[in-house]
């Protein structure tokens, strides 16, 4: 049979540290285990805007000029 398990949502990450070892002392606590969720695609490109990551074109025709070559 399969241990239930608790899933606890942390929007503090400087917490986590302190509520795992909160948690690490309750009886019956067998593991923890950290996931950190995976970025949106929509949420890498905002990212590389804010970074300049970004290539302008002054038309169309000019990016498929660029990406054919």
């Amino acid at each position: 049979m399969a241990s239930p398990k608790l899933i606890v949502t942390v929007s503090d990450s400087a917490m986590l540290n302190k509520i795992k070892n909160a948690i690490k002392m309750l009886r019956g606590v067998s593991s923890i285990s950290v996931v950190t969720p995976k970025k949106s695609d929509m949420d890498l490109a905002c990212e590389d805007v804010k970074a300049g990551r970004v290539t302008k074109w002054n038309s169309v025709d000019e990016l498929f000029d660029t990406v054919l070559k």
